[in-house]
């Protein structure tokens, strides 16, 4: 096949912790082994792997790996007995999040066969499995780009076994064949950030979704007419190919995230618009060993859940202008604002704040010449409002209501 050849300087890996490259970390080995990719029933995903190489990417200590590594390991729970899964009757637990150890077995046994990029652009692009890859808060995509990223086939494994346990709830809104790109003849004219501000206006989102309810992008996906609206938004992107794709997308989800939560009376981060986010770091890490279709199927299936999510979280204006022009409480130490970022994204135990802050710097690496203050701005905001906590899996300070609703901004 022909992949992409992306303009891609680099991933982030910094100095300064031990010398194994993680294959060799038996942290990584003894979690693949004995935890469940759930930690709960309800489907409440395993970021043990996710907290640990986001920080062992910003250089993390041996020790501060085996903290994350217990912090995390003391709540998790054990893989059950796995069943025999073929290619033939796979799609019989497809769904079903206590089926993770019968997929875990059948996507290693197709490592084992095909290797791992040849499993995973095989797996991720048949049937329905990429919506199921991007559903679930974008967790699945963000494991395989872990996988890819330090070469660990054992967490590719993990990662569609993840997304064959996912719900399809994507489906209406993503594209998943070659075929079905050639039908619609795309021919979009707008820019994200245009259609982001025609969503927030458009009447047919109107009431649709319930501020007290959890599963709010469900009801948008579920309702006919928003759905139907949603669809004619997702065509109108004017796509050119996929690397200018990439960055456009990278960086809308940066204001998304940054700029949605900021207003005059203060700052509240979404946590599902945090997610798409940071999956755009593994949609970076993937799309050099995908082909033009698959990077364009990718690519505008994540579009299609971050618009998704956008329109749950309540349509939240994007105050770019109180973005760049925030000022931090911390004055940054030495002459690299970023070194002194990292330094305190490390010490903040909280499992995400690492990831957010990695994609954000890699933005800025990658993307310097675009819009460079909102990195920096993102990456301050982010510390500032979620700060150290004692805890790697409570809430912390992430806003769940959605901050697009008023209700948001009362608590």
């Amino acid at each position: 096949m022909t992949s992409l050849s992306l303009n891609k300087p680099h991933l982030l890996l910094l100095p300064g912790s031990s010398g194994l490259t993680p294959p060799q970390h038996t942290l990584i080995s003894k979690n693949h082994k004995e935890h469940d990719i759930f930690f709960t029933t309800g489907g409440k995903h395993n970021h043990l792997i996710h907290h640990y190489l986001a920080a062992y990417s910003l250089g993390a200590s041996m020790e501060k790996l085996e903290s994350i590594y217990e912090g995390h390991a003391s709540f998790l729970r054990p893989i059950t007995d796995a069943e025999d899964i073929t290619e033939e009757t796979y799609r019989e637990r497809l769904g079903d999040g206590d089926g993770y150890g019968s997929y875990l077995k059948f996507f290693k046994d197709e490592i084992d066969k095909r290797g791992m990029l040849d499993t995973i652009r095989y797996w991720m692009f048949k049937d329905d499995m990429l919506a199921r890859v991007l559903a679930g808060g974008y967790h699945a995509l963000i494991h395989i780009g872990y996988a890819v990223e330090f070469d660990l086939p054992s967490i590719a494994a993990e990662g569609l076994a993840m997304a064959a346990c996912t719900e399809d709830v994507l489906v209406p809104v993503i594209d998943l064949t070659e075929e079905s790109i050639q039908r619609k003849r795309y021919n979009g004219t707008s820019s994200i950030q245009v259609l982001a501000k025609e969503i927030k206006i458009e009447p047919a989102f109107d009431g649709i979704v319930d501020v007290n309810k959890f599963d709010k992008l469900a009801m948008v996906l579920k309702n006919e007419v928003s759905l139907a609206k949603l669809r004619e938004y997702l065509a109108d992107w004017k796509f050119k190919e996929p690397e200018s794709a990439l960055q456009e997308l990278f960086t809308s989800c940066a204001l998304i995230y940054a700029a949605s939560g900021i207003r005059e009376q203060g700052i509240k981060l979404d946590f599902f618009l945090m997610h798409a986010l940071t999956s755009t770091y593994a949609l970076y890490t993937l799309l050099p060993h995908l082909n033009q279709v698959q990077a364009e199927l990718m690519l505008r299936g994540h579009f299609a859940a971050t618009l998704g999510y956008y329109i749950a979280r309540g349509r939240p204006t994007l105050r770019v202008d109180l973005l760049t022009q925030y000022k931090p409480p911390h004055k940054p130490k030495g002459e690299n604002p970023w070194l002194d970022i990292i330094s305190r994204a490390l010490d903040v135990e909280e499992c995400h704040v690492s990831k957010v802050i990695r994609s954000l710097a890699l933005g800025q690496v990658t993307y310097r010449n675009s819009s460079e203050e909102i990195w920096i701005k993102a990456a301050q905001i982010t510390l500032d409002v979620i700060g150290p906590t004692s805890e790697s899996h409570i809430k912390a300070n992430w806003n769940f209501i959605g901050v697009g609703f008023d209700e948001a901004w009362k608590e």
